[in-house]
Parts: structure tokens; sequence; C-alpha cells
């Protein structure tokens, strides 16, 4: 039978068309026997008056009009749910469903009382109405109507219409959703809300943390997701965060004595804020570990100078999402990078810029943000699509079936994108608007 359903679906529907006939036909004729010799026993013998209708039906005594119009009432109902549910799995407007299935069982029950009326003469007027004949009597002429029922239910009344698989395009902010001026466009929102319209959902996956993320993009009633600090946290739009993965505080204080040794800028994600020392944080020494002139106004305006970043380390009520360094010369990047893999194994090592270096706890990657949201979401990791452009997309990339990577990304994440399209300035919901729509 599983090969059967498996191999030959149309022949399986049949066959499960005609157990549903077989199941209603027994509850039919069961309620059909219950109603004639029980409840309606005593009408049995009480003629009908002269009528075209019933002449025509060849009914000619009350006990036997009421239980057959009841029985067959009872059994064509149970057929439409079981057959609406079971069989044929359909989604069209049950209203549309339920008028159509009401016009064909009157004129099935039009025909089968003719039929009935028939035999029920045939059967009294040779004086053979027995129990055993009165069943085998009304079990044909049930199925007499499966000949036209079937086609008529499965092409036109309980129809299952293709549904659009649900996706969710996980896009990148930062050279990517957002344009080379950190800012996203209002044809690249409008986009989104089209998708939206279309059941394809777009979801933030992000290497910058929650408050960080331009308050155009919060605010945008279609985006409902927000996967941030490279996975660490996901945050839904008005509930909150759904999910969060910090750095233990041990690990992030040895983190934090390995970066004393270096000339770099470090930045703590915690509770959704980047933080920075307040010493630190000014135009002339941003400059100075080489941050992109571009991104230097994105940092003045979100960042949460404080006198001592690393007093958050020993405070629980702030939970370490991620590290964030910028490194003034790029071999002390390098041997700071070996230095944090060899001597601490439950962290994550990623980049999304040429000087700096992004540190998660092990395992929380974008990829890892990625599975978290469908899992969240009840969201197939095949109908996901990831938009991206630097190293820390890449576990992403390899997480999803699809990954589109923008024309102005790293070398890496191209050679893993299922397909290059436009640059984060040329508004790429609008590319994937028209790639899917």
């Amino acid at each position: 039978m599983t090969k059967l359903k498996a191999n030959h679906p149309e022949i399986w529907k049949f066959v499960k068309f005609n157990i549903s006939v077989l199941i209603t036909s027994i509850l039919d004729v069961v309620s059909y026997l219950f109603l004639l010799y029980v409840v309606f026993k005593k009408y049995n013998d009480i003629a009908l008056p002269n009528s075209a209708l019933l002449s025509l039906l060849g009914i000619k005594y009350k006990g036997y009009l009421f239980s057959y119009l009841l029985s067959t009432s009872i059994g064509y109902i149970a057929a439409y749910l079981i057959n609406r549910k079971i069989t044929f799995h359909s989604n069209i407007n049950p209203a549309y469903s339920s008028v159509l299935y009401f016009l064909l069982a009157v004129f099935n029950i039009l025909v089968s009382s003719y039929i009935g009326g028939v035999f029920g003469s045939f059967i009294l007027e040779r004086n053979i109405n027995t129990p055993i004949v009165e069943i085998v009597s009304k079990f044909i002429i049930i199925n007499i109507p499966t000949i036209w029922t079937y086609p008529i239910e499965r092409y036109i009344i309980q129809i299952k219409k293709k549904e659009m698989k649900e996706k969710i395009i996980a896009v990148d902010l930062d050279g990517t959703l957002l344009n080379s001026n950190s800012a996203i466009s209002n044809d690249n929102i409008s986009a989104i809300k089209r998708l939206s319209e279309n059941g394809i959902k777009t979801a933030i996956l992000t290497g910058r943390t929650f408050y960080e993320i331009p308050l155009e993009v919060r605010k945008c009633d279609s985006i409902e997701y927000f996967v941030y600090s490279n996975g660490a946290g996901i945050n839904q739009r008005i509930k909150g965060i759904k999910s969060c993965s910090p750095i233990s505080k041990d690990t992030a204080i040895k983190i934090f004595d390995i970066l004393r040794s270096y000339t770099c800028f470090v930045e703590l994600y915690s509770n959704g804020f980047p933080f920075v020392n307040d010493s630190e944080f000014n135009y002339e020494s941003l400059e100075f570990y080489n941050i992109d002139g571009n991104f230097i106004p994105v940092m003045m305006k979100t960042r949460r100078a404080i006198e001592n970043i690393e007093s958050i380390l020993y405070d629980d009520a702030y939970k370490i999402e991620m590290f964030d360094i910028f490194f003034k010369y790029e071999s002390e990047k390098k041997e700071c990078e070996k230095r944090l893999s060899s001597e601490l194994i439950n962290i994550e090592l990623t980049s999304s810029m040429s000087n700096n270096l992004e540190i998660t706890n092990l395992g929380i990657d974008k990829g890892y943000g990625l599975r978290k949201l469908c899992e969240i979401t009840d969201t197939d990791i095949k109908n996901v699509i990831v938009i991206g452009d630097s190293k820390n997309d890449i576990s992403a990339f390899k997480t999803a079936n699809t990954g589109f990577a923008v024309s102005n990304a790293c070398p890496e994440l191209k050679r893993l994108a299922n397909k290059t399209i436009c640059s984060n300035d040329e508004n790429v919901m609008c590319y994937i608007e028209k790639e899917l729509l």
C-alpha cells in the first residue's frame, strides 16, 4: 500500500475514495435500517399522497421516504468530510465546495431515490422485503452514483489549489540590504512589502546587534524576525527576544585578556546594544583603527559609550552576544586570531570587514541563527534564500539550499553562491522580487 501511495498517487486517491464509499455506505445502510425498523417503523404501512415527484421516485410509504432521505443525507455528509480531509486534502474554499457538493448530493439522492423506488416496488410486489434484501439493494443503490461522483469531486468540487511554499528571504544588512551609505532605500522597503503580500517573508540576518539595526528596518511591518549578532540572538518584532546564546562570563574575560596584547578597538555586543569605551570613541580614534569611513557615522549614531566596557563582563545583568574587534595592523589580527583559536576551544571566529574579527559562542554563527529561525517559524530550511556579501555569511550559505551573493561580495562567498546578483547599491530586494514573482 505504501508503494501504491508513492508510485501511483492518482490510483491511491481512487482507492481511498472507494474506501470512503464503503465506510459511508455501511453508515448509510446501518442508519437506514435503524430508522426504517425502529424510528419510523409505525410509518412503514402509511401510504404517501399521490405526487408526481413521489411517483417519479417510486416511493409509496412514509417510513421508507423518511428513512431513505435521512440515512442518505447522513451518508453524504460523512462522505463529504472524509473526502475533503483525507481523500483529496482539499483546500478550496469550503463554501464553494459545500454548495457544489450539495447540488451533487441532491442530484444523486433523486437518482438513487428513483432507483430505490423501483427496487422497493419490485421487492414489495414479490414480498421479499427481508433485512438482507434491503441491505443488498440499498448498497447497490448507494454505489451507482460513484460512476460520476468520483471525477466530479476529484476535478471540480474537492480540488486542491497549488500552494506557494512559504519562503523566507534571510538578508544581510551591511553591504547587502543597506547601500554604501549604510541606508536602506525606499525601493527596497517597498519590495519587501510586496513580497510579504505574496507570502514571501523577509528576515534580517546580520552581524549587527539588535538596536544597531536601522530604525526604519526594525519598524517595517513586513519584517517580523531579526537574527542579530551573527546568530547569537533572534528578536521577533513586538514580541521581543525569541532566542539568545551568549558567551559565558569566564570565556568573555579570557577573550578580553588576550585582546589587551594587541592594538585594537573593542566593541562588546550585549543586551541588543554595542558598547564601547568612552575614551576611545571619537572620529580620530576610529580613523586610527582603519574603520571604513562609510561605517563610522553608523558607529557614532549607534554605539553606547561607557567609562569601562570591561565592567560589563562582571555584571550578570549583561549577556555577551559577541565581540567585534577592529585591528590597526593586519599582522596583529592574524596573530590574535591564531592565539584565540589555540587557547579557547569554545568560541567561533569570523569577520565581515578586512580588519575585524567577530567572536561568538561555540557553534553560534549565521548558519546556527538560520536553523534556529526555521525552528521558531516552522519553516523548511529548503525554502530559505540567503543573501549576503561577506565571510560571516558563509555559514548561512552552507546551511541554506539557495544563496545569492551580491556583486560586491567577497570571493569566498561568491564561490558558494548559487548566483551572483546586483550590488548593494542596486536594490537587492527589487532584484529578488523580479526573480521570485
